[in-house]
């Protein structure tokens, strides 16, 4: 039975991943949307490895019954866990770290910065790829940030919060800015690339890396070369699965320019 007309699958430990699902919306209008934000549990960064995991597989299983072509791992953290949860659905996953890594080394740049959750720092994902897949000169700085995500999730929009956001900024980024000398980073947190035009206005010579982007690309690559775009004609919709607060992601899916957006639904959050 051919799956072309099932929907695109995007998870994300709260609305980072919308970051994603727009990139997705422009360069694949005609696709179906199923958005899945586990806002009852964001950041995912602060959690130990385990409940990681636990809560990735709770989302994965929501894909497979929902019986999406393919899947976005918008969020970083979850994509360095993403081998164990794979066995879990039976379409093809990207996620967000692999795109990282790639548009980072497409770049150029011998000194490179990644910002991430402090799951992801310190399970040193990015750099070993990095530093796999690169030149022998490369060298890579990574940073975890505890607070940004959080910030970003519960500020974006708001004028006093986003100069919190900004403060936040200035303090995580600027060491590897003024110390460090990068010369590129990659925002390894979907939520970080919600605010990139911030992070550019605050260094604005340093070259920006946002996984959302190059996901969107692959995903367009891979549909198109296995023909599974959707058939019909038309613009696709959005459906939006949240164990957060509807009203919230609601304010955000229109902060953020979403479009054609059917329903945002509640879905029951799993006990940690």
């Amino acid at each position: 039975m051919s799956r072309r007309n099932n929907p695109v699958g995007i998870l994300d430990s709260g609305i980072g991943g919308f970051s994603v699902l727009k990139q997705v919306q422009r360069l694949l209008p005609e696709e179906n949307i199923l958005y899945f934000g586990d806002g009852a549990h964001v950041p995912y960064g602060n959690h130990p490895e385990q409940t990681i995991v636990a809560l990735s597989r709770y989302m994965f299983e929501f894909m497979e019954q929902h019986q999406v072509k393919v899947l976005l791992v918008g969020c970083n953290t979850i994509s360095c866990v993403t081998e164990q949860c794979v066995d879990l659905v039976s379409c093809p996953v990207f996620n967000a770290v692999q795109a990282g890594v790639n548009g980072a080394l497409s770049g150029g740049g011998e000194r490179v910065g990644v910002i991430s959750t402090v799951f992801t720092h310190s399970c040193q994902t990015y750099p070993r790829q990095l530093m796999a897949q690169g030149d022998r000169g490369l060298k890579v700085c990574s940073r975890g940030c505890p607070n940004l995500a959080s910030l970003v999730e519960h500020n974006l929009g708001s004028g006093e919060g986003m100069d919190r956001v900004e403060q936040e900024l200035r303090r995580e980024l600027g060491e590897l800015v003024e110390q460090e000398k990068i010369q590129c980073c990659v925002l390894g947190c979907t939520h970080y690339s919600l605010v990139s035009d911030r992070i550019q206005k605050l260094f604005p010579h340093l070259t920006l890396v946002d996984p959302a982007q190059e996901m969107a690309r692959n995903l367009a690559s891979y549909l198109r070369g296995n023909d599974l775009t959707r058939e019909g004609g038309g613009k696709g919709r959005v459906t939006i699965y949240t164990t957060g607060e509807v009203k919230e992601y609601t304010l955000r899916a229109n902060q953020v320019g979403l479009e054609r957006v059917e329903q945002i639904c509640s879905y029951p959050a799993l006990e940690i």
